[in-house]
Parts: C-alpha cells; structure tokens; sequence
C-alpha cells in the first residue's frame, strides 16, 4: 500500500488530465469571486486540490478523502494556508455548507452513488453547484474485451470498471435531485510498452481495470497481452471521463 501510494502521482496520467479539464468545466459560468467555501471530497494525494487553490484566490478548500495515507500526502504537498486536509468518509461524515463541492476521479468508488448525490446537495448553499468526474464503464473497454477472450473458467472475468455507471444512469441520479444538470463526456488514450506497464499504472493509480488476481500465471498474462495486441495493435488504453454539473433544487433540501 505504502509503495502504491507513494508512486501514486508518477502513474496519475489521466487523473491530471481530467483535473485540468474539470476545472476549466467547473469554471464555466461560475462567478469565481463569489466562492468562499469549497468541499472536495476524495482529494486524494491533492492533484486537484492545488488547481483549485490557484483558481479560487479567495477560498478556502477542505479536501477530505476516506485514506489517511492519501490525507497525509496531499498535506504534505499542498502548500497553502486556504487548503486544509481530514480524513473523512463523503458518504456520511461531513457538515457545513459550500459555495462549490468539486471533485475529480473519485465518484464512481462511492458505495452508493444516488446517495453521495443527494448527500451532496444537502451541502450546498442554495445557489451552490456540485461539478465531478466519473469514470464510464467503457474506461479499459480494451483490457476487458481481451481478458473476456482469454477467460479460461467461463466465469467471464471482467475489469472493475466495466460495473461502473451508464452516462444515462448519471445524469437520471443528478435530475433526481438537482433542477440544473450538466454531463459531457470525453475520452483520454494512453499508450504502454505492454500489458506489465498497463497493470502497474492500475494498481497504483486505482483507476479501476483490474488485473491479475492471485492465481495469475505466466502464460495468462501472456494469452490476455497476445489477445489485446491482436485485436487493437497494441497496449492502448482509454478512459471514458463524464464531466458532471449540479445545480439549483428539486424539492425540499434535506
């Protein structure tokens, strides 16, 4: 864990690549002088936390994240008297209000995601907004297409990513609760030497591809490489992002 984590920023390719992205999303029509409280939950080792902290000059930003290790590294990095870190699960055990609440690679973990959207919306101000990211079930589409071609037990061993949510079932969860919705997509692509390189960008970024379990042999990881290269040429891997907005009420605020 502490070697993933500690390696964690040198593999966050597409996680610093969104961040940029979420951040010129969530500026759009946003009155950035009017910002004084920003919650972002599941900061992580605080990539995105320190873009917000140059975006918002006079905001405050609390990033919490459910790992105490990703807490302690983001404090460790993140030089600012407006940024303040706790360890903390967004699914319950946060309090106040927020202007914004903004958060980049992180809300498809949640348990429940029509919970952490309601929870959410309960702490915002009344003309705050909630932008995110979220990762589609089409993230590492390669990868789980060749480990469906070499499965070898007939269970249909799939990548963790090909259970996350439809665009669709996102913005239907955001309706549910905001009057003021927004969901675009965009794709990233990255190339690795092979599958090794793509596996060990897996694990220690937790984007969620998957990847071999215990019980991995040699020859799999061969059979699953020599798959991918003959179906797409070689070891590319896509990550299907939403950028996601919520805005103004749907009934009462709980």
């Amino acid at each position: 864990m502490s070697e993933r984590l500690a390696r964690y920023e040198e593999y966050a390719h597409v996680q610093r690549l969104s961040a940029v992205d979420l951040l010129e999303f969530t500026r759009k029509g946003l009155d950035e002088g009017r910002i004084g409280k920003i919650l972002e939950p599941g900061c992580g080792t605080g990539i995105y936390t320190r873009a917000l902290i140059d975006a918002f000059p006079h905001a405050t930003i609390e990033g919490i994240d459910i790992s105490e290790a990703m807490v302690r590294q983001a404090r460790e990095r993140t030089v600012s008297q407006r940024a303040r870190f706790r360890t903390a699960d967004a699914e319950g055990a946060v309090f106040g209000k927020y202007d914004l609440i903004t958060s980049n690679a992180a809300f498809h973990w949640f348990r429940s995601f029509d919970g952490v959207i309601k929870r959410m919306r309960s702490l915002l101000l009344a003309d705050g907004s909630l932008t995110f990211t979220y990762f589609g079930p089409e993230t590492f589409a390669e990868l789980d297409k060749a480990l469906m071609e070499t499965r070898e037990d007939g269970t249909g061993e799939r990548t963790a990513a090909s259970r996350f949510l439809s665009r669709d079932r996102v913005e239907a969860s955001l309706l549910a609760v905001f009057s003021e919705t927004e969901v675009t997509e965009r794709t990233y692509q990255q190339e690795f030497g092979d599958l090794v390189e793509l596996l060990r960008s897996i694990r220690h970024t937790g984007t969620g591809g998957g990847g071999p379990r215990k019980g991995w042999s040699p020859g799999r990881l061969l059979r699953v490489e020599r798959a991918y290269r003959e179906r797409f040429g070689g070891i590319r891997a896509t990550c299907q992002v939403f950028f996601c907005r919520g805005a103004g009420f749907r009934g009462e605020v709980e």
